[in-house]
């Protein structure tokens, strides 16, 4: 059922060079519900969780006429759902390649697109732009709701889908929606971004971190080397370089912002992703 090996699988290898961290530059373009399932995917609770997953908890077929992915839930997805998921995802694989849905309770500014019926003459922009250059996958829950994932050039947006099924046999036409006025600028911003998969992106030699990003890879990395026995100042070897601990370790400055590092990374991986990163609260058992 999980075909391709992924870009990153855990257990994660000890980083302890550069190059190993290297290894961490897709998730400069992830969006913030990908960086969920990244601290997801790191706690020890879910993957116990995601142990008991099988290949024949979902089914998968490529539609008949278009290039696009077709899965459905097979069986009820009692543990996906305690932790905000509409079906459990492969948690050894990245942000980018994991099939991760989140329900509408725990991504509540999911970008949403309305299905209309659609004449036979009748253009649908979004879909003509995305079929040719996108890799898209349709998700059925189990109670019907649909879902696309649609990638490229390492960015991935989750769309929910309202109004007419796209698996129907009338043809539709797909347009954005806002339900709601609640954080309205909010939900535009979040549309303005998915626009960015369309976008001409050429990959640089070394990833533009922003502060928050920067933050969140870094958290990664420490729950990375925590998971292999490493200790505090080792994770900041790892992410400083020896001399620098070597300089600065005894002083207050370099202790304190690794001991927050690793609190919030710890935080997000045990639940807090959900308020912080996906704008719900928090609904996993012990958070």
């Amino acid at each position: 059922m999980i075909r391709g090996e992924g870009r990153r699988a855990m257990p994660h290898p000890a980083p302890n060079s550069e190059a190993d961290l290297s290894a961490y530059d897709y998730l400069q373009r992830l969006s913030p519900d990908r960086w969920a399932w990244e601290f997801l995917r790191r706690n020890p609770a879910f993957r116990c969780d995601a142990a008991a997953r099988t290949d024949t908890d979902l089914s998968e077929r490529m539609a008949p006429c278009v290039p696009i992915r077709l899965v459905r839930s097979r069986a009820p997805q009692t543990f996906a759902e305690r932790w905000g998921l509409v079906f459990m995802p492969n948690p050894d694989r990245n942000g980018f390649d994991a099939d991760v849905v989140w329900n509408r309770s725990a991504f509540p500014d999911q970008v949403e697109v309305h299905c209309t019926p659609r004449a036979l003459d009748e253009r649908c922009e979004l879909w003509d732009r995305s079929i040719p250059i996108c890799n898209i996958t349709h998700i059925t829950d189990p109670v019907g709701r649909e879902y696309l994932l649609v990638r490229r050039n390492d960015f991935v947006v989750q769309l929910c889908c309202t109004g007419l099924s796209l698996l129907g046999l009338e043809p539709v036409r797909m347009t954005l929606a806002i339900s709601g006025v609640d954080d309205y600028e909010r939900r535009v911003k979040l549309q303005k971004a998915a626009f960015e998969i369309y976008g001409d992106h050429t990959r640089r030699e070394r990833p533009a971190w922003t502060k928050t990003t920067q933050v969140l890879r870094d958290g990664l990395i420490a729950l990375d080397c925590i998971e292999h026995g490493m200790s505090r100042r080792e994770i900041a070897c790892v992410l400083h370089g020896r001399q620098r601990v070597e300089q600065d370790w005894d002083g207050p400055s370099l202790k304190h912002a690794i001991r927050y590092l690793v609190r919030k990374a710890e935080a997000l991986r045990d639940g807090g992703y959900q308020k912080e990163l996906l704008g719900a609260e928090p609904t996993v058992a012990g958070v």
